[in-house]
């Protein structure tokens, strides 16, 4: 995909080479700063990739699916998304003792799926809370609703965890 508009919604301090990289916090490592819905500065129809790595579970529901839709306009026809975010059903059972992670405090890593990193003893900040959670279904279904085609979990590669919801999706044809 070299030579080609790649978006990183939600970079955080964690840039990608070859992206631009996006987020809301002035403090991070974006490129540019703005929410993950306001893409009107960006050429429309013409990215070949979105990638959301552990971002948008940190919006309201509201702005998620304002956000899924900003999306789809930026990509050409046939663009990727890539979005990633806790899977809410692994940490479900995780929290019952019928799942487990690398993790040494399996309930902590269990509430930081549902509710975020939210204290620096843990690595957060109040600003790291999550506002909502996914289940594969849930969000086949939000990315269906924005438009999106061909939703289906990514199960191996990079970014591929049993804890991680990693899916990828096309923008029509």
């Amino acid at each position: 995909m070299d030579g080609v508009t790649k978006y990183n919604f939600g970079c955080g301090n964690s840039r990608k080479a070859g992206f631009v990289n996006v987020d809301v916090r002035a403090d991070s490592a974006a490129d540019v700063v703005a929410n993950a819905w306001e893409t009107e500065r960006f050429p429309q129809g013409t990215a070949a990739l979105v990638y959301s790595r552990h971002m948008l579970e940190h919006l309201d529901p509201d702005d998620a699916r304002l956000a899924l839709c900003a999306w789809l306009r930026l990509l050409r026809p046939g663009g990727l998304v890539n979005v990633i975010v806790p899977d809410i059903a692994f940490h479900a059972r995780q929290v019952l003792g019928l799942s487990s992670s690398v993790f040494p405090n399996q309930y902590d890593h269990a509430c930081a799926g549902f509710w975020g990193w939210r204290d620096e003893v843990r690595g957060g900040s109040r600003e790291d809370a999550h506002r909502w959670g996914y289940v594969e279904s849930s969000l086949a279904h939000e990315m269906a609703e924005a438009g999106f085609v061909d939703i289906q979990r990514v199960n191996e590669g990079p970014d591929v965890e049993p804890w991680h919801l990693n899916m990828l999706a096309r923008r029509p044809l």
